[in-house]
Order: structure tokens, then C-alpha cells, then sequence
């Protein structure tokens, strides 16, 4: 019915959708746990910030689960080397996103402030950890991951943990980070309309914004000055198997950079980026913060 080419088309969109809808949806969940111990000083702060995302984190994570099995049915490959060569990464990730249930289920339990103060911290920790490791992932899709395939397809991971953090990926997991608070303090800024859980939830988003500029700004540096980047090296055969082993690449700094040269029209994306996270500046501190959020 569809032959390869339209089929990877559809689940390149199909990915790209589930992707981004974590993303939009979850994003602004993590941001506000990020930001939970900070905004919010006293209980009943907490208390609200916490209800102000109560109705929606659990149901938002489907998203990324989605995108999980998207990766499965559609690229074996990509989900073996990626669940396997970055197991302890992943572990992180999960470890990090347990402790968002297990925190607003149990912070509730006893009225004591240390107990509540420690689980409060284990929300921040649910939040942060994931925004940052899952930019350094992003990172290491345009920076590579240290792998190698046999003649059998069996993949081979060279690197470790600590490996996976190199100044590149640190911008890019810093960054992911800067803009999922930057969504999170939008969020609780039209959720909680008035006081200091307001203010605050301002002062860090237009802080996050400023972030989210710099650090985009400083990645394309990267891209386009270091060493960073990969070309195809020979013809691709559009209707051929999804065999990597069938194509080779070669490392080539600004090579992410090509397709800007041979479509003009993509440069409207990274201009997006930008005016995006200037838009959220403007919009917070303005006091549009549905423009913001938006």
C-alpha cells in the first residue's frame, strides 16, 4: 500500500507529533515542579502551585510513552542502540519521573514541614532531571552517539554516563531546561492570578526567557563554528530498506547547516526559536502571560 518512502514520511510525522505534543503538554508540568521549592515558600504556596498542575501531569506523560513505542514499531535500530547505550540515562529519567507520583502522593501524608519540605525537593528533582537529560539527548542526536553496528546489526556502545555530558550537550540540556521553566512560569503566572506565587513565577520566567535567547544563541555557535555535524557520502536510495549499514556519514563541522543553503525557506525555523522565547519575554513581562504560555 505504502512503499518505504511514505512510510518513513508518515512515521517521521507521527513522531514528530508525539514528540512535540510531550513536549507542549508535560513540558509545562516539569517546569512547574522545577520551579516548586522557589515560587512558592509557604505550605499553602506549595500547596497551590502543586494543585495547579494536579489535573494534568499524569495524563501528559502518555505522550512520551507514545513516543517510546513510535521509535519501536518504526526504527528498531534507533531504539535498541538508544535504550541499551544510554540504559543509565534512561534510568535517570525514570527514577526522576517515579518520584513525581510517589512525591504528590505522599507529601500530603503527614503535616510535619521537614517531611513535606523533603518531598517537595523530590517534585524539584522529578522535574529538573528530565527537562536536562532530555536535552543533552537532543545534543547528542546532532553531536552522535558512540556506537557501531556489526556486519549483523548488533550494536555496540563505546561511551559512558559521564561521556554523554560534554559542553555542547550541557548547552543543550541547560537550554531544554531554560525553556521548560520558561513554560512552567507561564503556566502557574495565568493559573494563579494574583500575590507573591505570581510575581515570582514572573521574576523566574523573564529570567528563563533571557536564558532560553543566550543559550539558543550559543548552540548555533557550536553548529555552525565547532567541529559538529554530518553529511551523507554517496547517493541514498529513497525506496531501500532502513539499513544503516547501507549508507555512510561523515563527521563534517557545519554540516547541519547545508540544508539552510539548499532550502532558503528552512531558516524560518531557527528564526521561530528566536522569536518564540522573545515573544514569552515580552508576553511575561507585560502581564500577557496566555501570550507567553502560547
Amino acid at each position: 500500500m505504502f512503499d518505504y518512502e511514505m512510510l518513513r514520511l508518515i512515521w517521521w510525522a507521527l513522531l514528530g507529533v508525539l514528540l512535540i505534543g510531550f513536549a507542549l503538554t508535560d513540558g509545562f508540568d516539569l517546569g512547574v515542579a522545577a520551579l516548586l521549592p522557589f515560587v512558592a515558600r509557604s505550605d499553602a504556596e506549595r500547596r497551590m502551585v502543586i494543585n495547579s498542575i494536579g489535573p494534568t501531569w499524569e495524563g501528559n506523560q502518555v505522550w512520551f510513552i507514545l513516543g517510546g513505542g513510535a521509535i519501536f514499531a518504526a526504527w528498531p535500530f534507533v531504539y535498541a542502540v538508544s535504550f541499551s547505550g544510554f540504559y543509565l540515562a534512561m534510568f535517570l529519567v525514570l527514577a526522576a519521573l517515579i518520584l513525581r507520583p510517589v512525591g504528590f502522593k505522599y507529601r500530603s501524608k503527614k503535616p510535619d514541614p521537614a517531611w513535606r519540605s523533603r518531598w517537595d525537593w523530590a517534585l524539584f528533582v522529578g522535574g529538573l532531571v528530565p527537562a536536562l537529560v532530555f536535552g543533552v539527548a537532543v545534543g547528542h542526536v546532532l553531536l552522535g552517539a558512540p556506537f557501531r553496528l556489526d556486519s549483523d546489526l548488533r550494536a555496540f556502545y563505546d561511551g559512558t554516563l559521564l561521556s554523554l555530558f560534554t559542553p555542547f550537550t550541557l548547552v543543550c540540556g541547560l537550554l531544554s531546561v531554560a525553556m521548560l521553566v520558561l513554560h512552567g512560569a507561564a503556566w502557574l503566572s495565568i493559573k494563579v492570578e494574583h500575590g507573591p506565587v505570581h510575581d515570582r513565577a514572573r521574576a523566574f520566567g523573564t529570567v528563563a526567557a533571557i536564558a532560553s535567547i543566550l543559550l539558543f544563541a550559543v548552540g548555533f555557535a557550536f553548529v555552525a563554528w565547532d567541529n559538529i555535524g554530518y553529511r551523507i557520502v554517496g547517493t541514498v536510495d529513497p525506496l531501500g530498506p532502513s539499513n544503516p549499514l547501507r549508507t555512510t556519514a561523515e563527521r563534517a563541522g557545519g554540516a547541519w547547516l547545508d540544508n539552510y543553503a539548499t532550502y532558503p525557506w528552512m531558516t524560518a525555523l531557527p528564526v521561530l526559536g528566536f522569536a518564540g522565547a522573545t515573544l514569552a519575554l515580552v508576553g511575561i513581562r507585560s502581564g500577557r502571560e496566555v501570550l507567553a504560555f502560547a
